[in-house]
């Protein structure tokens, strides 16, 4: 059965049954024609004839927009993630930002591999998916780092995701694998903001960054030569003074192929999530 995007229209013009029977369903769920038709003459002032709404609902119901339970119609709950994917799909393809988006690859339903041409971009659009994620629900997100560079090189970017976890009431933990003098003073960044934050014991992979909220996982690793010089950068700040940022810009900057793996996985989303919590007892 393929999808009808049917939408009801909005403001003055002349609306359709069926967009009327949507809009009806939309807020009263569910009903019977006779509710449809007074619930669309009295709420959108417009006169409808019984038969015109039922004719409306059949179609609808035939299309798979509507459902039927004994005499009472309801939207489609398959219909409304579809229409939801589709639109979120639009979305994606006309808002999203593109600069730096070297390919965009589906593998199989809930996963999909971004391909950036340097770290900064993959940032920009990791944080967008936080930002659309923490906007769908309430959740937990848990991330963890080889160096929380983005505190030191994409403030501005970090400090807007940070406000809107505050503003969710969004619980934030993060785990770090490297140990420098930057990595400590990220500690106290966080901290100060409320956040769950804490240096691995174990030496790590610093080149595994990964984050989960929810069901959804966001994952990277880094190349090796992108690796070895961010380390070598934090290596060498014995302290602020000698922190060479203008360098760090310019590797996070640097050509190169950057891989995003986003998902949606329960299970793996839990694995991670656990991983990382349980170095915070």
């Amino acid at each position: 059965m393929s999808l009808e995007i049917t939408t009801p229209e909005l403001g003055t013009v002349k609306r359709t049954a069926k967009d009327l029977v949507i809009s009806a369903l939309m807020y009263n769920h569910p009903a019977t024609l006779a509710k449809l038709t007074n619930t669309i003459t009295k709420t959108f002032h417009n006169s409808v004839t019984f038969q015109g709404v039922r004719k409306a609902t059949m179609q609808l119901q035939e299309n798979g927009v509507v459902t039927k339970v004994g005499k009472e119609y309801s939207l489609s709950k398959d219909w409304i993630l579809k229409l939801r994917g589709f639109v979120e799909e639009l979305h994606e393809s006309y808002f999203t930002e593109k600069n730096g988006i070297a390919n965009i690859e589906a593998i199989g339903e809930d996963i999909k591999v971004y391909t950036f041409d340097n770290l900064i971009n993959s940032d920009l659009f990791w944080n967008s998916l936080l930002s659309k994620w923490f906007d769908e629900e309430q959740g937990i997100f848990v991330q963890q780092a080889g160096h929380t560079w983005y505190v030191l090189a994409n403030l501005e970017e970090e400090t807007q995701i940070v406000e809107k976890m505050k503003a969710r009431d969004i619980k934030f933990y993060t785990l770090v694998v490297g140990k420098t003098i930057l990595d400590r003073w990220c500690k106290k960044y966080y901290n100060n903001l409320g956040f769950k934050y804490t240096i691995g014991k174990k030496k790590g992979d610093t080149s595994r960054y990964f984050g989960i909220y929810n069901d959804y996982v966001v994952q990277c690793t880094y190349p090796k030569d992108i690796t070895k010089e961010i380390d070598a950068i934090y290596n060498l700040a014995k302290d602020f003074e000698s922190f060479d940022v203008t360098n760090l810009i310019r590797v996070l900057r640097k050509n190169a192929e950057i891989k995003l793996i986003v998902m949606k996985n329960p299970l793996i989303a839990e694995q991670l999530r656990s991983s990382v919590l349980k170095t915070f007892l």
